[in-house]
């Protein structure tokens, strides 16, 4: 008697393209927002440095957050999942012509964000983390530095 069917090859083959593409489809996923986000944050400070102002984060995101990290240059890893409260595996050295930012939910990260200093630099805060309210920033003036608004002069 003949079996019809589909062989176990097949299946193992079509399990292994389905798992590669839920990879791929996610990390895109998160790629895009990042790239999306990295857009929106630029073009405000830009705008927002014409002629001084401040901007809120919120505004700027389209996914759930409720809280902000800053991570500014020469933070490493472990200082970094320490101030997290948590064993982050995108945890890592920030390099000096970057910030890292972070955005977490119901305390999973939900969205990290290399951010070129050169774009706005974050790194001359005092605070450095936010919740989603207090998320208001400072940009002075032709420039590209970015303080909490309650710093700014």
């Amino acid at each position: 008697m003949h079996r019809q069917g589909i062989p176990g090859g097949t299946v193992a083959i079509a399990a292994a393209v389905l798992l590669t593409w839920s990879v791929g489809l996610f990390g895109c996923g998160k790629s895009k927002a990042r790239e999306a986000l990295t857009a929106k944050l630029v073009q405000r400070v830009s705008a927002v440095s014409a002629a001084g102002g401040t901007f809120h984060l919120a505004e700027l995101t389209d996914f759930e957050w409720d809280t902000f990290h800053v991570f500014t240059p020469y933070i490493g890893e472990e200082l970094i999942k320490d101030r997290l409260g948590m064993d982050w595996s995108g945890a890592r050295e920030v390099y000096d012509t970057e910030c890292l930012l972070v955005f977490v939910k119901g305390g999973d990260v939900v969205l990290d964000l290399s951010f070129p200093r050169h774009q706005g630099d974050f790194s001359n805060m005092k605070q450095r983390r936010f919740g989603q309210d207090d998320a208001m920033f400072t940009v002075s003036p032709g420039e590209k530095q970015i303080v909490h608004a309650t710093q700014a002069p």
